[in-house]
């Protein structure tokens, strides 16, 4: 019987899923950042990765976290969405996420496929942010909105 390799895509699968518990989880936010690159994260030098972040678990090398971010505690920054193919609506949808260079993401937030935080933004606590935040901003809410 002739052996067969598994193809890239269950290795990805693979790869995101053995580290995934590592990568949420790690004592330090260096072991943690460590951890999400080998699940395939692009994460660039000095950021902070708070305990039981979540970036994404089926595309994590779809995720871009830029030099200096910080993403605080429990939050969750996704790549796909699969509510439509799951309410049999329509396709799954799978977009680049960027968190770019020296932006804040308050804990417990929120970050949906396809956005992008611009440089030196700040995501307050809570959020769930839905569309791009340009840079130097400060957004908050549910959905998340720009405060003055």
């Amino acid at each position: 019987m002739e052996k067969r390799k598994p193809s890239k895509k269950a290795r990805n699968r693979f790869r995101s899923t053995v580290f995934l518990l590592p990568a949420m989880l790690g004592p330090f936010s260096k072991m943690r950042v460590f951890f999400h690159r080998l699940r395939g994260v692009n994460i660039g030098e000095n950021v902070e990765i708070g305990y039981y972040v979540l970036i994404d678990n089926l595309y994590p090398e779809r995720v871009t976290i830029e030099d200096d971010a910080t993403i605080a505690a429990r939050s969750t920054v996704l790549a796909h969405d699969e509510s439509a193919l799951y309410t049999g609506t329509g396709e799954e949808l799978i977009e680049n996420t960027r968190i770019c260079q020296n932006a804040f993401i308050g804990v417990h937030s929120v970050i949906l496929h396809g956005v992008t935080i611009g440089r030196n933004s700040i995501v307050g606590a809570g959020s769930v942010v839905t569309s791009d935040v340009p840079d130097n901003s400060k957004v908050a809410g549910v959905p998340a909105r720009p405060l003055k």
